[in-house]
């Protein structure tokens, strides 16, 4: 295993500037419907002849008796209609007697019509059973909105600045909740206190990310990779009831951070680490501290960080708890520079911040780990 030199500690503190530009975008989307009316051109029937008409004033009703008083072959009785059609239809008198058809003709509102006498020579050819046929009017179909240069359908524009809402939980986290409609399936990176690491949004633009809180008044920044980004700020009530360590780490480095709880051993219940992580319930109860590893493996060179948070302000009696950063010597790694960050703060809110660079050892140590020493200073609580 390879010999590593001392690292000295570096205390300070760490912040982040971004610049977001925001721009509000906002459009109308505007449609017309377009429609056509045409008038059909109907001019009044006429008969053009030398022969004159004579118009006699008739008052006919339905019980009238025609058959005395019926006229000859050579005169037809044509009751005025206001449709053109209807008056070509005119009935064969030749072979048929007038009297026979006349009851056809007689309806109430036929009183006070117009009774024409024709001259016999002026005959119409027989109709027969012909049906009558009426010409239809065709009328052109409205134009295509297209073709009027009009969108057939409306766009509705979105608002694409990023939004993000935090609120404090037990345990000194915050829960932040991003929105970014316009960075769907999206990498993100969150900033707070120095610590960062990467995120994915949902297929909708959405993300949902508990953060341990760094200080009191946490600020805490989503990033995207175009410059677009939101801030959001939540006050912490219990933040100095517990001391927190972060380790942190760019890409395939698999480094790691284990808490040894008063005096346990390697792959003790209290040794903590990313296969023994503890929970929520345990920090709450100030049974012990809780690690959790925030970023998204998924992102390729993404940033990593874990997370240790011990209950220092209620767990009752002497304890001592060992904090130690380890490396694991993998083929992706080995040979290559390894660069990790720690960040300490207490229940005071002072933070502590150590970079870490060096290369690591040949692949002929696949396998291996190497221990990162004074990367954090050890907890000592003494009774309360």
């Amino acid at each position: 295993m390879a010999q590593l030199k001392k690292i000295g500690m570096a205390a300070g503190t760490f912040s982040v500037a971004l610049g977001i530009g925001f721009v509000m975008q906002n459009g109308d989307a505007l449609a017309s419907r377009f429609g056509t009316g045409e008038t059909a051109d109907v001019r009044p029937f006429t008969v053009e002849d030398e022969t004159p008409v004579q118009v006699v004033q008739a008052s006919l009703t339905s019980d009238v008796d025609l058959t005395s008083d019926a006229p000859t072959n050579a005169e037809i009785v044509a009751v005025a209609s206001t449709n053109p059609m209807e008056e070509a239809a005119i009935a064969d008198v030749a072979e048929t007697d007038i009297a026979d058809e006349a009851p056809a003709l007689m309806e109430p509102d036929l009183v006070n019509q117009i009774a024409v006498t024709v001259p016999a020579d002026m005959r119409v050819p027989d109709l027969g059973e012909t049906p009558l046929q009426l010409a239809s009017i065709e009328r052109d179909p409205a134009p295509l909105l297209s073709e009027l240069g009009v969108a057939e359908t409306a766009t509705v524009e979105v608002d694409c600045v990023p939004e993000m809402m935090a609120a404090p939980l037990a345990g000194a986290m915050v829960e932040i909740a991003v929105v970014a409609p316009c960075h769907t399936d999206a990498s993100f990176t969150i900033h707070h206190q120095g610590m960062m690491f990467n995120a994915m949004t949902t297929e909708t633009g959405t993300a949902k990310i508990t953060v341990p809180a760094l200080s009191a008044t946490a600020v805490i920044i989503a990033a995207f990779d175009n410059g677009d980004g939101a801030v959001a700020t939540a006050q912490v009530p219990d933040f100095a009831a517990f001391d927190r360590a972060v380790l942190q780490w760019q890409g395939a480095a698999d480094v790691s951070l284990s808490a040894y709880e008063g005096g346990a051993a390697f792959g003790d219940a209290n040794h903590i680490h990313g296969d023994n992580p503890g929970d929520m319930d345990r920090l709450t109860a100030s049974e012990g501290g809780y690690l959790m590893r925030l970023g998204d493996a998924t992102v390729e060179n993404g940033l990593m960080a874990e997370v240790y948070t011990f209950p220092t302000g209620t767990v009752v009696g002497d304890m001592d708890v060992l904090l130690v950063a380890e490396a694991a010597i993998t083929d992706q790694n080995c040979g290559n520079e390894l660069s990790a960050q720690s960040i300490q703060v207490g229940p005071d809110g002072v933070a502590s911040a150590l970079d870490l660079t060096m290369v690591m050892p040949d692949c002929d140590a696949v396998g291996d780990f190497l221990i990162l020493q004074n990367m954090f200073e050890d907890l000592t609580l003494a009774a309360r």
